[in-house]
């Protein structure tokens, strides 16, 4: 019955997503915003899921100044959200967490020492300044006198991109300033990882409000592109 019914749901969602596209055209006029808000209305208020997927935004609210705050999302409709996702996602938690990272493992004889060196001078030629730097197993081995796996965390920041973020949903600052763990893992191995900050995915977005400028796609751009040129240097030593 479960998957019958996330079937429909799916089929709903692709039928709603293709009227949308196509009605829309290039640009939303008042007419499309509610269209669009009708739509998502329509499919919240549907028995499709176990139940009525709550709609605590206006699909069509484009009118904000920069720096804005956002409502926040009351606690019930949150819980409500994440329980119907966690119901029709196939995925376990391990999954989603490999889902949402860029990995590269170091190359065999790099001292932990020899891959930081290699990030931070990468990252002075990509323009990115070093922020910070968590050395987490050393407060562990401290705590517990015991040895543990080796890890550190290295933060590095553009803070004019970052800003123009910031003006577009503060909210984001959850996510700052970007971040590379050196790991070493349960074989010995040692691996690099940051957040896949791919934003290629905005190209296929409808809403309007998701419709970011130029400069600040090539800014987002630039950074992934940054980041994983860091990530890389240090897994090859390359300095």
């Amino acid at each position: 019955m479960m998957c019958a019914l996330l079937k429909i749901t799916a089929i709903r969602l692709m039928v709603v997503a293709a009227a949308l596209l196509a009605s829309a055209g290039p640009s939303f006029s008042q007419s499309d915003t509610e269209a669009v808000a009708k739509a998502i209305e329509t499919l919240r208020k549907s028995n499709s899921l176990p139940f009525p997927m709550p709609m605590m935004v206006n699909p069509a609210d484009t009118l904000w100044e920069p720096n804005t705050v956002s409502q926040p999302f009351p606690r019930e409709s949150r819980q409500a959200m994440m329980t119907s996702g966690a119901m029709s996602n196939p995925w376990s938690l391990r999954q989603v967490f490999n889902f949402m990272t860029h990995k590269v493992k170091a190359k065999e004889g790099l001292s932990f020492e020899e891959i930081i060196e290699a990030m931070d001078s990468r990252a002075i030629d990509e323009n990115l300044k070093k922020s910070g730097h968590s050395m987490i197993w050393k407060e562990v081995e401290a705590k517990t006198g015991r040895p543990t796996p080796r890890i550190e965390i290295l933060q590095y920041c553009d803070a004019m991109v970052a800003r123009m973020v910031l003006d577009y949903s503060p909210e984001f600052s959850i996510f700052l300033p970007c971040r590379i763990s050196v790991l070493e893992d349960a074989k010995g191995d040692v691996w690099l990882m940051t957040l896949d900050w791919d934003v290629s995915w905005l190209n296929f977005t409808w809403h309007p409000d998701s419709q970011l400028d130029t400069e600040l796609k090539q800014g987002g751009k630039r950074i992934r592109d940054a980041m994983l040129s860091i990530v890389d240097a240090g897994a090859n030593g390359d300095w």
